[in-house]
């Protein structure tokens, strides 16, 4: 068992890191960046999601935190949450896991979908050879101000996680 937990642990911190990571240098450095260098941005953004798969990536390491945090959880619950959550670390870890579990939800979709439709749109404009139509102009306008606003709310839930997830062993009540 203890083999069992300490992979399980290893898993979820490694993946944790390299998920939450991943998320605020793209928020505070890549997208900023990107969005400074139009058009030429576009296409970084548009190779770093197709070519250089960090979006698989971003996908991969949230679903191996979820799924192995989720496993830690039932395991420190013995399968019975209300239970824990009458403990301050339980209290703490399981609104972590919430919060962790929405950001989930919100890279997945308001933030994964609209940029992967950003990145074909990139690489359609790439291959016309020319700057972009109106119509994609539009969408591109749409679609980063969608995946602008998921940036911030996965950025402040993401926030909100590590730290109920930091401090939880430490809440004594």
């Amino acid at each position: 068992m203890l083999i069992y937990l300490l992979v399980l642990r290893f898993v979820h911190v490694v993946s944790s890191v390299s998920w939450a990571g991943g998320g605020f240098v793209t928020f505070l450095f890549i997208g900023p960046t990107a969005k400074d260098l139009e058009p030429e941005g576009m296409q970084f953004l548009s190779h770093m999601a197709g070519k250089r798969r960090f979006n698989m990536f971003m996908v991969i390491n949230s679903t191996l935190t979820v799924l192995s945090g989720a496993l830690l959880l039932w395991y420190a619950t013995s399968g019975s949450l209300s239970s824990y959550m009458k403990t301050g670390p339980g209290l703490g870890f399981a609104l972590g896991s919430l919060a962790g579990i929405v950001v989930y939800f919100v890279g997945m979709f308001g933030i994964g979908m609209p940029t992967g439709k950003l990145s074909q749109l990139g690489e359609e404009i790439q291959k016309s050879g020319g700057p972009p139509t109106p119509a994609q102009a539009t969408e591109i306008q749409k679609l980063d101000k969608s995946i602008s606003f998921y940036h911030k709310v996965d950025f402040a839930l993401v926030a909100v996680s590590l730290i109920l997830m930091g401090t939880a062993r430490y809440w004594l009540f």
